[in-house]
């Protein structure tokens, strides 16, 4: 919302964390891996896997009728 409002501060770099059970929130800092095989400067990983096929069971809460 912050975003697309264009309003406070985003939360770019950083992780927010909220521990439900003492009411408390924490900020992490997070550094950019340039490894990254994802998100780095040469990534490995450019399209979904099939989930079915890599772990041999359905996705959980699929029951494997696709409606349109």
């Amino acid at each position: 919302m912050k975003l697309i409002l264009e309003i406070g501060e985003s939360l770019t770099s950083r992780l927010l964390l909220f521990d439900a059970l003492s009411m408390e929130f924490r900020v992490v800092k997070l550094r950019r891996d340039p490894k990254c095989p994802l998100c780095g400067d040469e990534p490995t990983i450019q399209e979904l896997i099939d989930y079915e096929g890599f772990c041999g069971a359905p996705f959980p809460g699929h029951d494997g009728d696709e409606k349109a």
